[in-house]
């Protein structure tokens, strides 16, 4: 069998952050329309016979009030699905912490703006409308079937799960498995900001490779971790951000995951990216391109460490809590700068948005 090579990308959302609106990627979008993608960049993704991303952002005008913060923040105009379509995109992943930022109505209208645009998505609900139930998306390629399924690990309060438990989502990658498919999984899961993956996703990723899934692809982080092959399968724990307005300099620069699942075994290449002044993801190319390939090696090979489970947690604790502390007064720095740029009616908005989100209203 002719391997079937699959394009995976990191997070996408294709609105504005709170903290640059009118300077985001929807302002690029709405500025470049479909060329906001180099050329390359596109050409690249539809080299590939399938290409999977996860939508991280409402693709959707349903209920949308340009005046208030709230309701305009992460949210795309139904044109960024014709444009992913066109870029090449197939699959789109929706289980995760923001589908549902803007309401049932707003996320059911995303999945019917990405199938509309002939893309397929997964981790909906059985039928794409949020209900229980697992979402499986099929595709064919030199005779063989590709499943994916998605699913939200993350327990926030816009997240939606996909629709099932774990042990569900075991039971049908083996059953799916049983019936000659290679399975994909796009899982959200982890913590932001860490440059690897926690045990309990390790042990995660491990059953999910016994139980018959070829490539556990995921998302969440907003920066790359690790790559680590296991039981004939291969797993890509974040794949940071492929299109997104993150301002922490860890999450500005990513990979274009390949992978080729054939009946020897599933094999894996990369392309370095970095997002320019205008959230444009470019190819690396030159010097920063050999450190980066560095960093990348750094991060794989922390997965391959002797350490045991109880000193690559204890490691893991003091790193997260230490990044967190100083990701957080970066990022309130960088906000207070980037106020200027904004829509006055915003300002207010976004100093008031802490004390929302402790009453729980944002």
């Amino acid at each position: 069998m002719k391997g079937i090579r699959i394009a995976c990308v990191g997070d996408v959302m294709c609105g504005e952050s709170f903290y640059c609106m009118g300077d985001g990627v929807a302002t690029s979008l709405a500025r470049y329309g479909r060329d906001f993608l180099y050329g390359d960049v596109a050409d690249y993704i539809r080299s590939h016979d399938v290409a999977m991303c996860n939508v991280e952002c409402a693709i959707s005008d349903v209920g949308k009030n340009e005046l208030s913060l709230r309701s305009s923040q992460m949210r795309a105009s139904p044109e960024a699905a014709e444009h992913l379509a066109a870029w090449g995109i197939n699959i789109a992943n929706v289980a995760n912490n923001h589908i549902m930022e803007h309401g049932r109505a707003a996320a059911v209208d995303t999945v019917e703006n990405l199938e509309r645009s002939g893309i397929s998505t997964i981790g909906a609900g059985a039928d794409g409308t949020f209900e229980g139930g697992i979402q499986v998306a099929e595709l064919e390629f030199e005779g063989r079937r590709v499943a994916f399924i998605g699913a939200c690990f993350c327990r926030e309060k816009y997240a939606y799960s996909g629709g099932a438990q774990f042990y569900e989502i075991l039971e049908t990658v083996r059953a799916l498995r049983e019936q000659g498919k290679i399975v994909v999984f796009s899982v959200h899961w982890g913590d932001e900001l860490m440059d690897r993956p926690s045990i309990r996703q390790r042990k995660k990723a491990a059953v999910l490779a016994q139980s018959g899934a070829s490539v556990i692809v995921g998302h969440h982080p907003h920066v790359l971790q690790g790559i680590e092959e296991m039981e004939g399968a291969l797993a890509a724990y974040s794949l940071g951000n492929f299109i997104f307005s993150g301002m922490h300099p860890q999450t500005h620069w990513s990979v274009i995951l390949s992978v080729t699942v054939s009946e020897g075994g599933v094999e894996y290449d990369y392309r370095l990216i970095e997002k320019d002044g205008e959230h444009r993801p470019r190819f690396v190319t030159g010097e920063e391109k050999v450190e980066l390939i560095t960093e990348v090696e750094r991060r794989c090979a922390l997965l391959s460490s002797e350490v045991g489970d109880y000193e690559y947690d204890r490691e893991y604790r003091a790193e997260r809590k230490s990044s967190m502390v100083e990701a957080k007064h970066e990022f309130r720095l960088k906000v207070i700068k980037k106020m200027h740029r904004m829509r006055p009616v915003y300002v207010p908005q976004v100093l008031l948005r802490p004390v929302q989100r402790r009453l729980g209203i944002w």
